[in-house]
């Protein structure tokens, strides 16, 4: 058996695919694509084919990671790559296959970056930014079914800024993702929303990129379009 990092990128339609639901679109496209998944063992074997970061519902992503497993003699080529490409569903788009050899490939994220719009007074959402950024902290209060914790935004929010356009601002942060977790975007739209008094709505969310570790050297096949 030979692993796989898979990149690619989900937009339009995609977007709105669950966590498994992507899995599952990914895994057709192999199939499709003629590239035969390896098998986990026991009663019930199931593909092994496994996404190390989960992507929120409705948010677009620019470059993402699946880890493949694939039955020994899959070639990771030009072929392949054009292959997983025609296959692969509306929004869906094969961006590289990286061959990583024998080795299971563990892949951590340690931090990711994300952009989406604000709709409003683009003066009072830039203000907003820059009062957030100065502050020396920022207390949130998350509530889940488990109960309410107290968080303070700023110990989990990096690079925080906004840049007008027509309507609103576009807003881009960093979220690195630490031992005690980690913020989620729309936290970071509800204390920019409040602080400037608009609606907390995320127009055109994208993870736009992920720090990876923990991730071997490999070979990259086809990466460019072909």
């Amino acid at each position: 058996m030979r692993w796989w990092l898979l990149r690619f990128a989900r937009r339009g339609p995609a977007r709105y695919l669950s966590h498994l639901d992507t899995a599952r679109a990914l895994q057709r496209t192999l199939a499709r694509a003629g590239v035969r998944l390896a098998l986990s063992e026991g009663m019930r074997p199931k593909p092994r084919l496994s996404l190390p970061l989960p992507l929120p519902v409705g948010a677009a992503a620019a470059d993402e990671l699946a880890v493949v497993g694939v039955e020994d003699g899959t070639e990771a080529g030009p072929a392949a790559l054009r292959a997983l490409r025609a296959a692969a569903p509306p929004g869906l788009e094969i961006l590289a296959i990286v061959d990583a050899g024998g080795q299971h490939p563990r892949p951590q994220a340690r931090a990711a970056t994300y952009a989406c719009r604000l709709e409003g007074d683009s003066g009072a959402l830039l203000a907003a930014v820059a009062r957030l950024r100065e502050s020396a902290s920022l207390p949130y209060e998350r509530r889940s079914p488990k109960g309410v914790r107290q968080l303070d935004l700023k110990e989990y929010v990096e690079d925080l800024r906004a840049e007008p356009v027509t309507g609103g601002v576009r807003l881009a942060f960093r979220l690195p993702l630490r031992a005690d977790g980690a913020a989620r975007p729309q936290e970071v739209v509800d204390a920019v929303a409040a602080a400037a008094g608009v609606e907390p709505v995320a127009y055109d969310l994208e993870r736009t990129g992920v720090t990876w570790s923990s991730v071997p050297p490999a070979t990259v096949a086809g990466g460019g379009r072909s």
